[in-house]
């Protein structure tokens, strides 16, 4: 079976998704169609969606239970500032499961 760029996190998801999963969705115009649909997917099945946006908010800054929106049109700073969001979420996330 063959599918398009636009189902590589959808599909994904319906291999490992479980109620009550936090899905988090980066997508600097926020209209990216493969990060939507997995937010869709992650919605209609009972999951906790985050989402991280740039310019406008696109449709992900809608779609998401919790969203990080950065108010700029320059996709490089958007994209530098969600990195740094991951990288803090990560160390919180990693200092309460205790990864190191």
């Amino acid at each position: 079976m063959i599918f398009s760029f636009e189902d590589i996190f959808v599909e994904q998801l319906k291999n490992f998704f479980q109620k009550g999963d936090i899905v988090l969705g980066i997508s600097g115009s926020g209209n990216s169609k493969n990060v939507l649909k997995a937010i869709e997917y992650a919605n209609q099945h009972g999951g906790i969606t985050i989402g991280l946006t740039g310019y406008d908010g696109g449709r992900l800054k809608e779609m998401v239970c919790y969203g990080v929106h950065i108010p700029i049109d320059d996709m490089q700073i958007a994209e530098d500032l969600h990195m740094v969001l991951d990288h803090c979420m990560m160390k919180i996330l990693c200092n309460y499961n205790s990864c190191y």
